[in-house]
């Protein structure tokens, strides 16, 4: 059993193919006896994940703002933070993988966070974008950018897996060989 971080949005009325994608990873990762680790919301595509989810297991960690606790599901575990960061902080730490679905400023915020720590060898977990409907392609256009413009070593945008299904996702965590870089003060390439 893995611990699986999922970042996704808490809004509502979204598009219909990223709640099928949501309610999908939900089920795969019950199916599969994973342990869901999320923003805690049930609004959006949080809450369409989660409760998929505990329709088939109770294995959920909810990790939320204080500023937030009326939004929690309150199926598993429940861990509440000071804030944004502390949230982000205890994802990390409480993780094996991370999977990001369709999401806002919060869901690229999380993207990057986890990226720079595995850029700096503060972990070497998997992190993959299930890219539906290509929701992602102009930040993923950028990372590619940022390391073909030398602004970042260039071959750190294989930090991160694109794959288009949460099959595919699940699938690359399973059979994850982690990629490691290699830091100091004047160089960061990929061993």
């Amino acid at each position: 059993m893995a611990k699986i971080c999922v970042f996704c949005s808490s809004m509502d009325g979204t598009h219909q193919d990223y709640i099928d994608v949501a309610r999908k990873t939900g089920q795969l990762l019950a199916q599969e006896n994973h342990h869901l680790i999320y923003g805690g919301s049930h609004r959006g595509l949080m809450g369409e994940l989660s409760r998929e989810f505990a329709e088939h297991s109770n294995e959920i960690t909810e990790i939320i703002p204080k500023m937030w606790t009326d939004l929690v599901v309150g199926k598993g575990n429940t861990i509440i933070t000071e804030g944004f960061g502390d949230r982000l902080k205890k994802m990390q730490e409480h993780s094996d993988a991370f999977i990001t679905l369709p999401g806002g400023f919060g869901s690229i915020h999380e993207i990057i966070d986890v990226l720079v720590a595995k850029q700096v060898n503060l972990h070497t977990k998997p992190l993959v974008i299930i890219n539906t409907n290509g929701v992602y392609n102009p930040l993923i256009e950028q990372i590619k950018k940022t390391c073909e413009e030398g602004l970042a070593p260039e071959d750190n945008h294989k930090l991160i897996k694109i794959v288009n299904t949460p099959e595919e996702a699940l699938e690359y965590i399973k059979n994850y060989q982690p990629i490691k870089s290699s830091y100091n003060s004047k160089t960061l390439t990929l061993i």
